[in-house]
């Protein structure tokens, strides 16, 4: 009966929290009652953040819709207050992806728009996108805005800016006319522009092969040039190396836009890389998603052939593989965000639905993912891990420091529940804020909270005099911040310690809006 009971505790409460170490200090659900999604968050310089996604909502934060989804930028203050929230675009679908803050305290913004009316000039196309960039003040009024693309699809996913203030915008393309030239097939390829400040088209490059290109990202490198991510198809062009299926691609261009070098990174299934970040020995490390089981590059498979494992590499200044991890559990993990971080590591973001291998925490149900948030050491080795969000469908896409072991992730979510707060119906952007430290302490030393014995392999017993107006959460830890045991707890509760591992735990009492926690050891 007591593994009955322990079973139910642990369906029930999972997610709650998965470590002592890890905590959601500031979140904010932003939308109205139809659909947003907020796609990236930077800091800015008087401490806030801006965001850019899309909307097809007219009311709550958002109005002034054009038509369908609009291109969304907001501004929030440092205490997280919404200072303005804008629609651009037209009457067909606009979305925006990337945002940067420029010296003049204004922004440059990429997305793409099927529009050639209202905010929109200038569309290449009938009937497909263009990339589309703005420049926006402090205050997001347009200064100037551009299409930039040929007769069919090109669609912007990233911006960076060189060190002479000129812009790099790259993303994918179907077009081979207008702005675009150089497509490698009847396909799409990856398609990176430079730009100067007031939006004249420099130069252009396409990357890729005979067969399906996606770029999904790009990094501005130390030399001025840039690196871009994505995935690919083709076993030919720049596809160099290809394992079948698709790819991981990424591929190395120089300030005046050849490519020095592209690979190909995977095995017989399915590789995307969403995010790349170089490192200051001019290496770089690139972060995706695989489904291969174990060959090509891939080792260390969480699932099945098919399932979806975050996959991290870590790559020579030339592209050549130092090391490549997977991170997950037998569900699907996809990952898309990556930051360097001040320790010399790295933190990840993405989605999860799995309940197992190195994933603890998860809220929903197996169709409604979580958002997954960890640390890694320099060498890639985990030192924390979360899931984020509630009982509905929670991705993020990019996560940023904010301040030594405080990282502020951008997300949608569906949610209203447990991490979540404030939706205001259907999909939201939503913006959070997470602190991780990599120990464990007991950190309460109340005598309203007492645990006997201390020490032993058998049972412990719990009892507190907190005042409390729900029953508390009680929650045991293992000395490397996972969760083993999750409970009810109403003044007294006995836990069975007897099948742990012997060494050091952390017991851990939520009651209300305070926590308090003491060690024990188990023989």
């Amino acid at each position: 009966m007591k593994k009955r009971i322990f079973l139910l505790f642990v369906l029930f409460f999972v997610g709650l929290t998965t470590s002592f170490s890890q905590a959601i200090t500031w979140q904010k659900s932003i939308g109205g009652s139809s659909h947003e999604y907020t796609c990236k968050s930077i800091p800015t310089s008087d401490g806030g953040m801006a965001f850019v996604g899309f909307s097809e909502s007219t009311d709550g934060d958002v109005s002034g819709n054009h038509g369908g989804a609009d291109l969304w930028v907001g501004k929030i203050s440092s205490a997280g207050v919404i200072q303005w929230s804008y629609l651009y675009g037209g009457s067909a679908d606009d979305q925006g992806y990337d945002i940067l803050q420029t010296a003049d305290g204004g922004f440059m913004v990429a997305g793409w728009t099927d529009s050639n009316d209202g905010d929109v000039t200038g569309h290449h196309g009938t009937s497909g996108s263009d990339f589309w960039v703005l420049k926006l003040t402090s205050l997001g009024a347009i200064t100037w805005s551009k299409c930039y693309g040929g007769t069919y699809d090109d669609d912007a996913k990233a911006i960076a800016i060189t060190q002479s203030g000129d812009f790099y915008i790259s993303g994918t393309t179907y077009s081979t006319d207008g702005d675009v030239s150089g497509n490698h097939g009847t396909s799409t390829d990856f398609w990176v522009i430079k730009i100067n400040s007031t939006g004249t088209l420099l130069g252009q490059k396409c990357v890729g092969g005979t067969n399906y290109e996606e770029g999904i990202n790009m990094s501005i490198t130390a030399d001025d040039g840039c690196i871009l991510c994505g995935r690919s198809s083709s076993t030919d062009g720049d596809a160099v190396g290809a394992h079948g299926s698709s790819d991981m691609l990424i591929a190395k261009l120089n300030s005046s836009l050849v490519v020095e070098w592209s690979k190909c990174y995977g095995g017989t299934e399915t590789e995307e890389c969403n995010s790349i970040v170089q490192l200051n020995d001019g290496s770089y490390v690139a972060l995706g998603y695989t489904s291969t089981q174990n060959n090509g590059d891939v080792a260390g498979h969480h699932g099945s052939q098919g399932s979806d494992d975050f996959w991290l590499l870590k790559l020579t200044s030339t592209g050549a593989i130092t090391w490549a991890k997977c991170y997950g559990g037998s569900g699907d993990d996809q990952a898309n965000g990556l930051t360097k971080t001040s320790d010399g590591g790295f933190v990840m973001c993405g989605l999860t639905n799995s309940t197992d291998g190195d994933v603890t925490g998860f809220h929903a149900a197996f169709f409604d993912p979580d958002v997954w948030v960890t640390k890694l050491n320099s060498s890639g080795i985990i030192q924390w891990q979360r899931c984020c969000g509630g009982t509905g469908q929670d991705e993020s896409f990019n996560v940023f420091e904010v301040g030594v072991g405080i990282y502020a992730v951008t997300a949608f979510s569906y949610s209203n529940d447990y991490d979540v707060s404030g939706n205001h119906g259907s999909a939201d952007g939503w913006i959070f804020k997470i602190t991780g430290s990599n120990s464990i302490e007991d950190n309460n030393n109340t005598t309203n909270f007492s645990i006997f014995p201390n020490v032993t392999n058998d049972k412990i017993f719990i009892k507190d005099n907190f005042p409390r107006s729900t029953e508390s959460i009680i929650n045991v830890f293992d000395i490397n911040g996972k969760i083993v045991f999750i409970g009810k707890h109403n003044n007294e509760t006995t836990i069975d310690v007897s099948s742990f591992k012997k060494g050091s735990y952390i017991i851990r009492i939520q009651s209300n809006n305070d926590i308090f926690s003491k060690k024990i050891i188990v023989l």
